[in-house]
């Protein structure tokens, strides 16, 4: 893996879109406030694309640090490595519940008598495999990656409306308990997914070839990703109505199956799952690339490949311990992961990291110029 990597503009912009999109139709956004979760979504995208206004800002002042370094120099060699550590381990394990979701979504759909070890190994040579080929090539796969996956959403959608599976009543009443469940529902948790986990492009942003389209990139590919969550919600919504949405672990999949055009359309699961399976291979690879990065930054490994294969294993075993089954996973991820690991990890320590930044460097330019004697 090169650490001295360039990534294209458009290469960053369909590397977020996809890391944003790939979990958006596995799992169901907002549930709590039923016929309203269309409206949780875009208040989370306007409020997620504050808190990636925070990481520009902290990219902004350290465009040419590394994520790694920065954080020590702002906290301190000692608190700063305790940081990064945390953040190691919290890349470790995104990654392996990531996994984890889609070993489970291959068990269930397409892969019925697999155990999730096989198919994780399976996936995780994949993903060690683009790894060793280096992050640049990642990021030339997410371009064509990105068009396929706007094609599939594309014939899906069409097919949906052709089918006339829609029923617009299911998204009445609107804010039928008025507004306050509606924010309680996008505020932390609507912020931490999936807009929070954009965290991880504070290790990737350094690698843009053009840094200073870091802003003007970043938030129209947050945008997009939102506004396909959002219709993605409106969609799923209308289909299934909130009495089967509830008992649905996967909306999007299940909508899928409702389309039948002259008994001869029909059963297209399958396209929902490639999707699926593209983007989450994009997003395990970018937390994989960002716990191997941030390992070898800060214990000065120059051969960062000597790293995926080790990081890798920790991963795929995770993913089998993280959770006894199915029903557990779901209890965590709503939960407890949101308030014991996203909140700190996304919101937190990158605010505080960024007001002690911006004080530093007030208090620095106050500092009188140093005088020399002759």
């Amino acid at each position: 893996m090169n650490r001295k990597l360039r990534i294209s503009g458009f290469q960053f912009f369909c590397t977020i879109v996809l890391f944003q999109i790939s979990m958006t139709g596995l799992l169901p956004y907002a549930i709590n406030v039923k016929q309203d979760a269309w409206i949780s979504a875009l208040i989370g995208l306007f409020l997620g694309c504050l808190l990636f206004l925070v990481y520009i800002k902290l990219f902004e002042i350290y465009p040419a640090i590394h994520f790694t370094n920065y954080v020590q120099q702002i906290l301190g060699k000692f608190a700063g490595k305790l940081v990064i550590i945390a953040y190691i381990i919290y890349f470790i394990y995104m990654a392996a519940r990531i996994l984890r979701e889609f070993e489970q979504l291959l068990v269930i759909t397409l892969f019925e008598s697999s155990s999730l070890i096989s198919l994780g190994i399976l996936m995780m040579f994949l993903i060690m495999y683009g790894l060793f080929k280096g992050f640049e090539t990642i990021a030339r796969t997410t371009e064509v990656i990105f068009f396929f996956i706007i094609l599939i959403i594309s014939i899906i959608v069409a097919f949906e409306f052709i089918a006339k599976i829609h029923h617009i009543n299911n998204l009445r009443p609107v804010l039928e308990n008025g507004w306050r469940p509606v924010i309680t529902a996008s505020i932390p948790i609507g912020i931490t997914f999936p807009f929070g986990e954009m965290v991880t492009f504070l290790m990737i942003m350094p690698h843009l070839n053009k840094q200073q389209n870091a802003l003007k990139i970043g938030i129209p590919a947050l945008v997009f990703s939102g506004l396909i969550l959002t219709f993605f919600t409106i969609i799923n919504i209308s289909i299934l109505g909130i009495s089967v949405l509830e008992r649905t672990n996967y909306p999007l999949l299940v909508g899928v199956s409702y389309i039948n055009i002259a008994n001869f359309v029909q059963r297209l699961d399958s396209f929902i799952v490639i999707f699926m399976i593209c983007g989450g291979f994009i997003k395990i690879t970018i937390f994989f690339y960002c716990a191997v990065s941030g390992t070898a930054e800060i214990f000065n490994i120059r051969k960062t490949n000597d790293l995926i294969y080790p990081i890798g294993v920790i991963i795929l075993i995770c993913s089998i311990l993280v959770a006894r089954n199915q029903i557990e996973s779901i209890k965590e991820r709503i939960e407890i992961i949101p308030y014991i690991l996203h909140i700190p990890l996304q919101i937190i320590i990158p605010i505080c990291l960024l007001i002690i930044a911006l004080i530093q460097r007030k208090f620095k330019e106050k500092l009188p110029l140093p005088l020399f004697n002759k």
